[in-house]
């Protein structure tokens, strides 16, 4: 794409591109501080709110230094603390925050020591009128929660107990529609549950009822399957070997078809960590850490936060620690965020976020709503259009 520009304003363009781009390439933003650890990110569908969990001391809000659970909004660029339990951390906290896709409602386990035991249940709060409600009695030995991309339905895994899910508008649960789970992630709508048991991984549908098993275990190792939120894709970490590409058992990740109920491989490394953190809402874009040299940036080794797009078929490194590591990768439904946890030259572990380019399928030249009011302004865009239609 060519186009001609009056002498007089190519310098002011250049500068404008400058800085447009220069927001798309920014650094990642450090959101929690403290010399104590910040955890477990979970963004909305648009990136716009984060909610983690920590120890620190955060805006003079925490001093007894008890975990946590904060809610960043991005636009302000402000901080709330959520939670507040007292006692110190040595009493309890809160911890594991799951927020909805609209950034309406958190689900999070609350926890209280009991001599050398952590007690949990599940808490879930309304973000628009500040209202709490438990789900669980004080008790459970472990618990995790879910929730949809709504606010309406939270599925909740207790101990031995299993899955049940939690109906918000009528605060009542369901029946065990799976077992005891080490990780679980839902649907957008609710209607689908992807689990990890000592089974392997699978697939739950709400309306028919129906269990499928994606990766029945073999001797292999599954780990925390991430399901779009529009359900039509699974992707998870195992050492299994579907189609004949992971002869040598590495830890690999893996995208599933829910439809058409096919696998794809789409790492081929030897050796070395690799953990699943999260997928965007139509599971084209997969947020995960590895030490792998995926494509030419970590000759060191280091664990740092990769993003794979399954429709361009590349991988984008996020993340370029010298010293420490970049884990626990999660991204916003639209695929354009990536909040993740990170330690610095092994310092206390910090949330971080960071924004993606949007996908240009075509190759051409974003045109995103701020590039668009700089060429309007400049009374370019009419002919940056006719130039893209050439």
């Amino acid at each position: 794409m060519t186009f001609s520009l009056q002498p007089g304003r190519t310098c002011l363009v250049a500068a404008s591109l400058a800085a447009v781009c220069g927001v798309a390439r920014a650094a990642p933003l450090q959101v929690s501080s403290g010399g104590l650890n910040s955890l477990g990110p979970s963004l909305s569908a648009d990136g716009s709110r984060l909610a983690f969990y920590s120890a620190s001391n955060i805006g003079g809000t925490n001093p007894d230094n008890n975990f946590e659970v904060f809610v960043y909004e991005r636009a302000s660029g402000q901080t709330r603390q959520i939670t507040d339990m007292p006692g110190g951390i040595q009493a309890g906290g809160n911890q594991e925050p799951s927020l909805s896709g609209d950034g309406s409602r958190l689900a999070f386990q609350r926890f209280q020591v009991s001599g050398n035991t952590a007690l949990f249940q599940t808490q879930s709060y309304d973000l628009n009128t500040n209202t709490l409600t438990t789900l669980t009695p004080l008790g459970g030995v472990f618990e995790q929660s879910v929730i949809s991309r709504d606010g309406k339905r939270i599925a909740v895994s207790t101990d031995n107990l299993g899955v049940r899910f939690y109906d918000v508008a009528s605060q009542s649960f369901s029946a065990v529609v799976a077992p005891s789970v080490f990780s679980m992630s839902m649907s957008g709508d609710g209607k689908r549950l992807a689990y990890e048991t000592m089974g392997g991984v699978k697939l739950f549908d709400v309306d028919t009822g129906i269990t499928t098993a994606v990766a029945p275990l073999n001797g292999a190792f599954n780990q925390r399957p991430m399901l779009s939120a529009d359900g039509s894709r699974l992707t998870f970490v195992s050492t299994f070997n579907p189609l004949g590409q992971n002869a040598d058992g590495n830890r690999e990740l893996f995208s599933f078809d829910t439809l058409t109920q096919s696998f794809e491989q789409l790492t081929h490394t030897a050796g070395g960590q690799m953990d699943l953190g999260g997928v965007s809402g139509d599971g084209s874009r997969i947020a995960f850490s590895s030490s792998a040299d995926l494509i030419g940036e970590n000759a060191d080794g280091n664990v740092e936060v990769f993003v794979y797009d399954l429709l361009a078929g590349d991988f984008q490194q996020v993340t370029h620690a010298l010293n420490g590591f970049s884990v626990d990768a999660t991204i916003s439904a639209d695929g354009l965020t990536v909040a993740y946890v990170a330690s610095h030259e092994r310092g206390a572990m910090q949330v971080f976020i960071a924004a993606l380019e949007p996908r240009q399928p075509d190759g051409r030249l974003p045109e995103p709503a701020s590039l668009a009011l700089v060429m309007a302004a400049l009374g370019l865009l009419p002919a940056v259009r006719r130039a893209r239609s050439n």
